[in-house]
C-alpha cells in the first residue's frame, strides 16, 4: 500500500497507510455488490448499485469528502495558514453538489430565466448546468491558485499532489460521462457508468488519505518534537559554557 501511496506522491505513515487500506477495501466491497445487485438483485432497489443517487456507495463517498472538508478546515485554523480553505472549499462544494445536486437545481432556474429557446443546440437547463459547473469551478480554482501563489513550500507540494488527482477525477467524471452519453450502445451502459463512478470513488480515497497524511504532518503534536531536540540542545549548551569558561 506504501508503493501506492509513493506513486500518488503522499508520504504517509503507517496509521495513514492502514486508512487507505480500509478506504480501498470498502471501495472495492461496493464493486462487488454492485455487480451482485446488477446481476442477481439484493432487493434494495438498486441502493447497492454505486449508480444509484444516494445508494450506499455514493453515501461512502459525502463521508470521504465531508472528512477531507473538515480536516482541510481544522489544518486552517490549527495553523493558521488559510490557504488550505481554498481546498476546504473544493471538498464542501463537491459534498454539496454530490448530495443535492447544486448544478442541476442553478441549472434549472438559469434555463427558467432563459426560456424554452435553445442555446447552440443546447437546451436550457443542459446550458444552466454547464454555466453553474463552469461558475463554481472557476471560482475555487481561482481561489486555490491565489493561495498557492503566496502559500508555503509545504501548501505547494501539497496542492501540486492534489491538483494532479483532482484531474483525473475529471478524467471519470467528464470526460467518460460525455464518452457514456455519446456511445449508444445499450450493452455498454454498465460498463461506462461503472468506470466512471468507480474511479472516482478511487481517487476520493486517494485524496482524503492525501489530505490525512496533511493534517497528521502538520498537526502533529510539537512537545515530541522539542522533547527529542530538547538533550541535544542542553549538551550543547552546556559545552558551550564549558569552552567560554576556559
Amino acid at each position: 500500500m506504501k508503493k501506492i501511496l509513493g506513486k500518488l506522491n503522499i508520504q504517509a505513515s503507517n496509521q495513514v497507510t492502514r486508512i487507505f487500506y480500509l478506504l480501498l477495501v470498502t471501495d472495492i466491497s461496493f464493486f462487488i455488490l454492485h455487480f451482485i445487485d446488477l446481476h442477481v438483485g439484493l432487493g434494495t432497489h438498486g441502493r447497492f448499485s454505486i449508480e444509484t443517487d444516494r445508494g450506499y456507495a455514493e453515501i461512502f463517498q459525502y463521508l470521504k469528502e465531508y472528512w477531507s472538508a473538515l480536516l482541510l478546515g481544522f489544518i486552517a485554523l490549527k495553523t493558521r495558514s488559510y490557504s488550505y480553505l481554498s481546498w476546504c472549499l473544493l471538498f464542501f462544494y463537491l459534498l454539496l453538489d454530490d448530495s443535492i445536486g447544486i448544478h442541476e437545481r442553478g441549472g434549472v432556474l438559469v434555463g427558467q430565466q432563459l426560456g424554452a429557446s435553445s442555446i447552440f443546440g443546447i437546451s436550457p437547463s443542459d446550458f444552466g448546468e454547464i454555466a453553474v459547473s463552469v461558475s463554481a469551478a472557476l471560482l475555487i480554482l481561482v481561489s486555490i491558485a491565489i493561495a498557492y501563489r503566496f502559500g508555503d513550500r509545504i501548501f505547494r507540494k501539497f496542492s501540486r499532489n492534489l491538483t494532479v488527482m483532482l484531474l483525473i477525477l475529471a478524467m471519470f467524471g467528464v470526460i467518460i460521462d460525455l464518452i457514456h452519453n455519446s456511445v449508444s450502445i445499450p450493452a455498454l451502459n454498465p460498463v461506462f457508468g461503472f468506470l466512471e463512478d468507480g474511479g472516482e470513488m478511487l481517487v476520493m480515497s486517494g485524496m482524503a488519505c492525501s489530505v490525512l497524511a496533511m493534517s497528521e504532518q502538520l498537526l502533529s503534536s510539537p512537545d515530541s518534537a522539542k522533547k527529542n531536540v530538547s538533550p541535544t540542545l542542553t549538551s550543547q549548551t552546556i559545552n558551550k559554557s564549558i569552552t567560554d569558561c576556559q
